[in-house]
């Protein structure tokens, strides 16, 4: 059932991807901000799903053990998503106003803010976004996998004392790189409840996909062996 779902999926973005880049050939500046659009959403999709397993190892709970391997898959895809934002970065000057230096010149808001809003060091903290992100998704699943091997109690002492200073990093990593990705989309305009409404977003698409899944594959192991016969029923 999974690999025909796959199978699906692909096909779908195969086609979806053929339309855009035939979309492209007829307005970049449309063609990139909707890739930009779809990027955050996905984006929001993997980085929920590492946010919610810290959070369910720091506070523990039976809540999390039907989708934790869910959430692990999910956290997976983040090495992928970093590989889809470099069309984003052969745009960028049909995104921000700020990466054109002719645009630059001709803006007082623009030059006072250049410090912080230049294309290099975009780049460089994007980088630093999604190393942090890639060791937080990839830390928490090998001692998961050890975890499992061992049955070590350590590992969850481990995992609980990553957790905590793991949702600090994302909460502020992503809280800057909305400010990056679509703040700046309009640099003359600022909001300091924009970060966290990103990360109450990719909570909630987390959630919801894990949910999804569960609705799907509820009645397949290994997730059946931690739902209640009457959460089976209601499947």
């Amino acid at each position: 059932r999974i690999t025909n779902f796959q199978k699906l999926a692909l096909a779908l973005g195969a086609g979806a991807l053929a339309l855009c880049i035939a979309g492209g050939f007829f307005n970049k500046v449309q063609f990139f901000r909707s890739y930009l659009f779809a990027f955050i959403f996905w984006l929001g999709v993997s980085l929920g799903s590492v946010a919610i397993l810290m959070l369910h190892h720091l506070v523990g709970g039976g809540w999390g053990h039907p989708i934790r391997r869910l959430l692990e898959s999910g956290s997976r895809t983040i090495g992928v998503v970093a590989a889809l934002a470099l069309p984003l970065l052969l745009g960028l000057r049909h995104l921000y106003a700020w990466a054109d230096p002719a645009q630059v010149q001709v803006s007082e808001v623009l030059r006072h803010k250049a410090f912080y809003l230049n294309v290099p060091f975009f780049l460089a903290r994007t980088v630093v976004f999604f190393a942090a992100w890639i060791l937080l998704a990839h830390v928490l699943g090998k001692w998961s996998l050890e975890q499992d091997r061992t049955g070590a109690p350590s590992l969850s002492a481990r995992l609980q004392s990553l957790s905590g200073p793991g949702i600090v990093i994302y909460v502020l990593t992503v809280t800057f790189a909305s400010i990056d990705w679509v703040m700046s989309l309009e640099p003359a305009w600022s909001s300091t409840v924009y970060g966290m409404i990103f990360v109450v977003t990719q909570l909630l698409s987390a959630m919801s996909l894990a949910i999804i899944a569960c609705l799907v594959l509820g009645r397949s192991k290994p997730i059946s062996d931690w739902l209640t016969p009457t959460a089976l029923n209601d499947l």
